[in-house]
């Protein structure tokens, strides 16, 4: 099995060497993997090309890619994208090339993908990670990661912006560069790589690290810059999120119209208080005066018909939601076994349902379909957030 650490670089002459050494040190502590190192450079023009090119013709494990367009995005996507085309990359890393990152993390690191995670994150903000960066840097890193968890909905990641980390090759192959900026000029790779990998279904561990600022040299990052392209993109993502919820809304719609129009007609023959049909549909169920009763409840014609016209809803809702309205996010298991979850946790809402119906028809003595749009509104919340966190759950941790 073959490692590549891509180490994007763009003038680091005072660090590579020791870098690309510190990374090399590392090999004797793996079991069965093979450790290459490629410097994925955007044209350097202080000499750093030469030096990593000296070490290569004496190792054979240590590669130079001339990327020639500038950026941090540009450096990291063309270095993978090369690792697993030419060098066979089976796992992929990535880390700076000035010395902020401790090479020894690699390990733990990789004996978290062994574990079955698909991206390790090296973070700095879980318990035992230390930033001993800047004031205002340290600012920006707890800023934009509470920036992400909000806009992004992802509370049970902790960093966003390092870039330390290991991944498997099948999950970069499954994320849709389309969707990330990795061709900008500013670090907003990091965050959105993250959020590519969430998006593909991606198995999430971090595990701590100390960011160490650079001694040498001078940091590119570029920080207003980034911060407005943080912004940019959390607030991208929030508006895809938030057609999650409108569609959701509007097949809850159509689904209260077919739940009221079957009921009406079931029970009475007609449609929101305007006649129909001469006599309702089940007009051979009694009504509730007439009908037997198990244990306290009455079967009669409205206790019938609101179950019918409520499954018939559900068996609407789950074709629609399965197909278009959660159609990005993951879908665990047969589309069968998806459905009798989805009669599951929809139970709440059609309970709510059917004693809202009842109750106000047989205690007020309301019409039915009044009780019918109370119920479809206080089961409406119960009914999204389920559907979100176990039959359409989000792609992360």
């Amino acid at each position: 099995m073959r490692l590549v650490v891509v180490i994007p670089t763009f003038n680091e002459k005072d660090n590579i060497k020791e870098v690309i050494r510190k990374v090399l040190d590392q090999e004797n502590k793996f079991q069965d993997i093979e450790l290459h190192v490629l410097v994925s450079d955007s044209h350097s023009s202080d000499g750093t090309v030469h030096i990593v090119k000296r070490i290569s013709q004496v190792n054979k494990k240590v590669h130079y890619l001339d990327v020639k367009e500038r950026g941090l995005g540009i450096g990291i996507v063309e270095g993978h994208r090369f690792a697993i085309s030419h060098l066979k990359a089976d796992i992929l890393a990535q880390m700076d090339g000035d010395l902020s990152h401790d090479p020894s993390s690699i390990v733990e690191m990789l004996k978290q993908i062994k574990k079955g995670y698909d991206l390790v994150i090296g973070s700095r903000l879980m318990k035992g990670g230390k930033n001993l960066l800047g004031w205002h840097r340290r600012l920006f890193t707890r800023g934009s990661a509470l920036f992400c968890k909000i806009s992004w909905g992802t509370f049970g990641i902790s960093e966003y912006t390092n870039s330390y980390r290991v991944f498997t090759k099948e999950l970069f192959e499954k994320i849709d560069f389309k969707k990330i900026p990795w061709k900008s000029k500013t670090y907003i790779i990091q965050p959105s790589f993250l959020y590519g990998a969430i998006v593909a279904g991606a198995k999430i561990k971090e595990v701590p690290i100390t960011f160490q600022d650079r001694k040498k040299g001078y940091s590119k990052a570029q920080i207003i810059a980034y911060t407005w392209d943080v912004i940019k993109f959390g607030l991208k993502v929030r508006f895809q999120k938030s057609k999650t919820l409108i569609k959701f809304l509007m097949v809850g719609s159509v689904s209260y119209l077919i739940n009221a129009i079957l009921l009406g007609i079931l029970n009475r023959g007609d449609l929101f208080f305007i006649p129909f049909l001469d006599r309702p549909l089940l007009s051979i169920v009694p009504t509730v005066d007439l009908a037997p009763r198990l244990l306290f409840i009455h079967l009669d014609r409205l206790f019938i018909s609101s179950i019918i016209s409520i499954q018939a809803s559900i068996i609407f809702n789950f074709i629609f939601h399965d197909n278009w309205t959660f159609k990005y996010r993951s879908r665990e298991g047969s589309k069968m076994k998806r459905f009798l979850k989805f009669n599951l946790t929809s139970f709440g809402s059609p309970l709510i349902q059917l004693a809202s119906i009842l109750f106000f028809a047989r205690v007020f003595n309301l019409h039915e379909q009044i009780g019918l749009a109370i119920g479809v509104l206080i089961g409406l919340f119960f009914n999204y957030t389920v559907n979100l966190l176990w039959i359409w759950k989000s792609p992360q941790t």
